[in-house]
């Protein structure tokens, strides 16, 4: 069973540059007069579509509206990504935190509106709570699969409040699930053999 302790978190050395990026760009445009470079950088769905800007479905993941914005993701982060950190490879925990987060910025622009501003960790730490699931899943013998899917229901429960893009939260939840389950089965498969 995976304890959250400082022996933990020191090994998590991803999960915490993340959470030190994330806080640095947020205390950066907090202090500074950079308004037209933040509103370059975050999710804007019709300078998606109509100008091709692309990089706003990855930039957009690393930027906050406000300090409990910022503390509710990070805090997440840490759980979640100490957790799928330690599970699985350096290389795979990227790999689940990008694919979620951008297929979580991906679908906001498919189905809100093109006035839409989205901005936030929140589509990448649901794709770590997604792949956490799927470990519960894989490794059937875990006692805390019906604690776990109560905690993943919270969550996506929680995302319908107003204001929260709870697209970002869904399809990051779904592609962290789907890309956890797919390396978690594989590496189950690799043992095997």
């Amino acid at each position: 069973m995976f304890v959250l302790d400082a022996s933990n978190i020191k090994k998590a050395r991803i999960t915490i540059f993340l959470i030190t990026f994330n806080t640095l760009l947020y205390l950066f445009f907090s202090f500074g007069n950079l308004e037209d470079l933040f509103y370059l950088l975050v999710q804007i769905n019709s300078k998606v579509v109509y100008d091709l800007e692309l990089w706003r479905l990855i930039t957009s993941m690393f930027l906050h509206g406000d300090a409990l914005h910022l503390f509710s993701n990070m805090v997440s982060l840490l759980i979640f990504g100490s957790y799928i950190e330690l599970s699985f490879s350096k290389f795979k925990f990227v790999l689940i935190y990008f694919v979620s987060g951008f297929l979580g910025s991906l679908f906001t622009v498919f189905l809100l509106p093109l006035n839409t501003i989205s901005l936030g960790a929140s589509g990448a730490v649901f794709g770590l709570i997604g792949a956490a699931l799927s470990i519960l899943i894989v490794e059937r013998n875990n006692p805390l699969i019906i604690l776990g899917l109560i905690y993943v229901f919270y969550f996506v429960f929680s995302s319908f409040s107003p204001g929260i893009n709870y697209f970002a939260h869904i399809f990051g939840l779904l592609g962290g699930f789907v890309t956890g389950f797919i390396l978690r089965r594989n590496k189950s498969n690799e043992q095997l053999y």
